[in-house]
């Protein structure tokens, strides 16, 4: 039997492109893309409720600068 102590380590989260990154302890690194903001919603609450407030980073949102924009 082979024991595997890995761990998730980092979950990075994109609002925006309704993606969440996960990074495990021995540097794998994992994608969730959620199909629509329900699913999404889903997947954070596990988040929220089972993992270390520590290791979760959200990403910023980038903001354009058009001056056409209203």
């Amino acid at each position: 039997m082979i024991m595997n102590d890995e761990t998730v380590q980092d979950i990075i989260v994109d609002v925006c492109k309704r993606r969440i990154t996960l990074i495990s302890s021995e540097g794998e690194t994992r994608f969730v893309k959620c199909e629509d903001t329900e699913q999404f919603m889903g997947v954070m609450d596990v988040i929220k409720e089972h993992a270390d407030p520590g290791i979760i980073t959200y990403v910023e949102p980038k903001l354009t600068t058009d001056s056409k924009a209203k």
